[in-house]
Order: structure tokens, then sequence, then C-alpha cells
């Protein structure tokens, strides 16, 4: 039997360097999951790990330690960056690496990763964003921003973004075209890169104290990778909890961010965000001017309708006051005539009587003439006080009558104070039975009419 044959380990391990050689300098890309990740001194090393395809029950099919350079490291984390994509080496993620073989005899084989492909993390970052999905759904966080009312008119606005970018200048100057007086609140965020989260976090924290009418957030137009930073579970729930009505015009052209599923309501654009606020107030302001309109013409036709009647009332009051002055005016002139009638007749039988008696007395004698002219005096007396004391009854009952027909004019009535009270059918009211509470009333006095509403009635009292 032929004796083995041994080699030196430095002569395998020569070997193998040999057999390497001519794939060490050539690059290509692994797919792998981190593993044992550690950083030191800023380069990084770990193991690229595979599971599941070698193994059963998840059992590592394949393993080779693997280096980032710190100068690579720095390159790649910039580049994200670049991408908005923060660059995770947390173990048990999946990375795209570009790597090139390297073998050293005293540790073996080893990959050296030269760069990373944010497309591939992306993909990585879509599957997480579908399970995040699913947990803010599962847990019901799509709802309560969304139930939370959203003023008609909300002027306080809280805006999350970038002061400095397009985005907020476009939002900015589509809302403050037309002069509505919006209060612009802006929380300054970082909107894309590895401060995004806590950034939008603490930017949507601070207004919610500031208690606006409306947040929203905002950013402009971008790649999948640069809008993926705000695919962020902590700010998805952070509006979640909001109590302010939150709106996003992520700029999304055809996908929609996690925050768009927990958001009140959801925009494509910045700009798009602004005109819908600005609808609110163009369409309340356009229904504002139809309610002017259509009460402006149902009050000036009711204006033209109270004005015709009150004229009608008044041409009434004054027809009807002149009427009765002219029928107490002819009554009173037939009593005077009958009066005058009744005192010639009088006079006239007094006259002829006197005359009689004045014969009676010359035909007589002296001394029935003397008492006949004393008995005539006396009567000619009594005839004179009788006369007078009649005449002073009359006048005073024609000077109460004038006073009476003077008293019962409404306009002098209306001048001292008095007033006339009518119900809404344009009904003089003599009584508060019938009335009701709220029933507007309009009261004539005598420069005009007052409107005037019931608060209460009470019966009985002298009316204080």
């Amino acid at each position: 039997m032929t004796p083995p044959r041994f080699f030196t380990l430095s002569q395998v391990t020569a070997r193998i360097a040999e057999i390497f050689a001519p794939h060490l300098g050539k690059t290509f890309w692994v797919r792998g999951e981190i593993s044992s990740g550690r950083e030191r001194g800023g380069s990084f090393y770990c193991d690229l790990v595979e599971t599941g395809a070698g193994g059963a029950g998840g059992a590592v099919a394949a393993k080779v330690a693997c280096t980032l350079w710190s100068r690579d490291l720095a390159r790649i984390r910039r580049k994200f960056e670049d991408a908005g994509i923060a660059l995770k080496l947390d173990d048990g993620t999946e990375v795209g690496l570009l790597c090139s073989l390297q073998y050293d005899p005293r540790y073996g084989l080893s990959l050296k990763a030269q760069d990373a492909d944010p497309a591939f993390a992306l993909g990585e970052l879509e599957l997480r964003r579908r399970a995040m999905l699913l947990r803010l759904e599962g847990e019901g966080l799509f709802e309560p921003n969304r139930r939370l009312a959203v003023s008609l008119l909300p002027q306080r606005i809280g805006v999350v973004t970038s002061g400095t970018s397009a985005a907020f200048s476009d939002f900015l100057k589509t809302l403050t075209l037309p002069a509505f007086g919006f209060r612009i609140l802006l929380a300054d965020a970082l909107m894309q890169g590895g401060q995004t989260e806590s950034s939008v976090v603490r930017a949507l924290e601070a207004l919610e104290r500031l208690r606006p009418d409306l947040i929203v957030v905002i950013r402009g137009g971008g790649s999948r990778t640069e809008l993926a930073a705000l695919d962020s579970e902590a700010v998805a729930r952070r509006i979640a909890a909001c109590s302010i009505p939150v709106w996003t015009g992520i700029g999304h052209e055809t996908d929609e961010s996690v925050l768009d599923y927990v958001a009140n309501r959801r925009f494509k654009t910045p700009t798009a965000v602004a005109e819908a606020i600005l609808d609110r107030f163009v369409e309340t302001a356009r229904h504002l001017e139809t309610a002017r309109n259509r009460l402006g013409t149902t009050w000036s036709y009711r204006l033209q309708m109270e004005q015709r009647r009150l004229e009608r009332d008044r041409t009434g009051v004054r027809q009807g006051t002149r009427k009765m002055i002219d029928v107490a005016s002819a009554e009173l002139e037939q009593r005077r005539q009958a009066l005058n009638l009744r005192v010639q007749r009088r006079l006239a039988t007094e006259r002829t009587d006197h005359a009689a008696a004045r014969r009676q007395f010359v035909s007589a004698s002296r001394s029935l003439l003397r008492a006949e002219a004393e008995r005539l005096q006396t009567a000619r007396g009594r005839f004179r006080i009788a006369w007078s004391y009649r005449g002073e009854m009359e006048r005073g009952r024609l000077a109460s009558k004038g006073m009476a027909l003077r008293m019962a004019d409404p306009e002098r009535n209306l001048k001292r104070g008095f007033a006339l009270v009518y119900d809404g059918t344009g009904r003089v009211i003599t009584s508060v039975r019938g009335l009701t509470r709220g029933e507007a009333l309009s009261t004539r006095v005598g420069d005009g009419t007052i409107a005037s509403t019931v608060e209460s009635v009470k019966e009985g009292g002298n009316g204080r």
C-alpha cells in the first residue's frame, strides 16, 4: 500500500490562491442577508448568508464573510441619501452588493463590497411598505384622522415641508393668489434622507400644539427612491393619532404614499392641496353672493309691497278723517241754522207780545202801565239770562264736539305718543289675546314704523 502524500497547509492555501487568482479582480452582484454585522473604524464587517435555499426550515444554505471598507461605505451612504433612502445594514436586511473575491491564507475566502444598488433596496422597501400597510390597516389606523371634521373655511394652515422647496413655493403661490387672508404656520422639515422620519414627526407634534385649522404634508415630485423616505410607519402612526385633520400632497404620480392611507384627504401634488383649500372659499363666496342677491330681491319686493300697503292705509286714514270732519261740520252747520231759526222765531214772538203789552199799557191806566213795564222789564231780564245760558250751553256742546273730533284724529294721537300696532297680516291689534311668543309685529308711531317681536304676553293691569 502506497503511503499517503501529505501537503503542508501553506501549499494547500497557495494552491487555492492560485486557483482563485484569475477571478480576484472581477466584480459581480451578490444578493444576501446581513448577519453578525458590526461597524468598526468606519468600515463594516459582516457575513452574507442565504437561508432556505439549501436547507429546510430556514437553515443557512451559504455563508461568506464580507467587508465594506470605510471609503466605499461612505460613498454608498451618500449615494443612498441622494436617492432619498437610508442605507440599512441591520441583521436580517437583504441587500444587493457589487462584490469582488478576496482570499487570504490566514482568513480564508471573503467578499469585498464596492457598491450597493438603491433599486434593490427600494424593492425591499416596497415589501416593508406593504407589510406596514397591513399592520396599520389591521390596527384600524386608516380611519381616525379621516373621521375628523375639516373646518368649512380653514384659514390657519399648518404646513410640514422644507421651507426652501419648490413645493412650498408653489403651495404659497396658489394659496395666496386670491386675498382670502390665510395664515401659514410652517414647520420646516427634511423631506428626504435618513433624518426625514424624525424631522416630520417633530414637525407634526409642533403644529398640533399650535392648533391650526388644518395640517398639510407636502413634497414635490420625484422618483420612487426619493419619495420612499416618507413611507414611514412612525410618521403614519403620528398622523393617525393627530387631533387635527391632515391633508397630504406628497407628489406621487402613480403610487400612493403610506401617509396617504392614514390622512384625512390625499392629493397628488402640493398645488392640488392648495386648490382644494381655495375651492372651499370660492364655493362659499359663491353661495354667499347667491344668498345675498336672493335676500336683496326678496326684501326689495317685500319692502315695495309694505310701502304700497302703508300708503293705502295712510290714504284711508287721511280720507276717513276728512270725511268724519266734513260730516261733523255739516251736522254742526245744520244745528246752528236750526238754533238761529228758533231764536228768530222766539224773538219775533217776543216782539209781538211786547207790542200787544204796549198797547195794553197805553190803554190802561198809568199804574197798570207802570206795573206792566216792571213785569216786562222782569221778563226781559229772565229772557236775557235764559238766552245767555242757552247760548253758552250750545257753544260748550259745539266746543266739546270739535275737541272730540280733533282728539279722534289718528295723526294727532300718533304725535302725542300713541301708536298703532299691526300683526304680520297688517291687522290692527286691540288685545293681547291670540298673540304668541316670537310673533313679528310692526308698530306705527308719529314719524315711522318699528319692527318688533313678541317676547312675552301679560293680560290685565295698566300695561306697565
